[in-house]
């Protein structure tokens, strides 16, 4: 019973330890080339539905959407570390209407042109990080 007992304790702790401890983004994606990706949020917080950013990495070109507007830019990816350089990013320049989606835009600018690296969730989401902030994206398609 006691050998039951101290077994139980150690699952218990164990199982406590890793609830406490912060989620790690090790796994870096194998390629970002030919992939579509949909923000779902940044900086922890959810976008706006029907206004979501967007990114779509060629082999070594990025476009998408920010939410009003459509940005583009070239890139470099270490799968070995994870880093990530965006380059020569550049955005349309149109009004959005809505303040929310223009919200959601601004914090999505402010985060890509500071992306520094990329990895990937344990639900399988590419996160984007660096220090203008972190943009969550889940799967959007394959590019052909």
């Amino acid at each position: 019973m006691v050998r039951l007992a101290c077994g139980l304790a150690f699952v218990l702790v164990a199982v406590l330890l890793m609830a406490c401890s912060p989620v790690t983004r090790e796994a870096h994606p194998p390629t970002l080339a030919n992939t579509a990706w949909r923000a779902v949020t940044i900086n922890g917080k959810p976008v706006v539905a029907g206004s979501e950013p967007t990114a779509t990495f060629k082999v070594a070109d990025v476009t998408g959407s920010s939410g009003c507007n459509d940005w583009f830019g070239s890139y470099e990816y270490d799968l070995s570390t994870g880093r990530l350089t965006l380059s020569q990013v550049g955005m349309t320049a149109r009004a959005c209407v809505d303040p929310a989606p223009m919200a959601v835009e601004a914090a999505f600018s402010q985060a890509i042109v500071a992306v520094e690296s990329a990895s990937m969730d344990p639900e399988g989401r590419l996160v984007l990080s660096g220090p203008g902030g972190e943009i969550v994206l889940a799967v959007d398609g394959v590019e052909g």
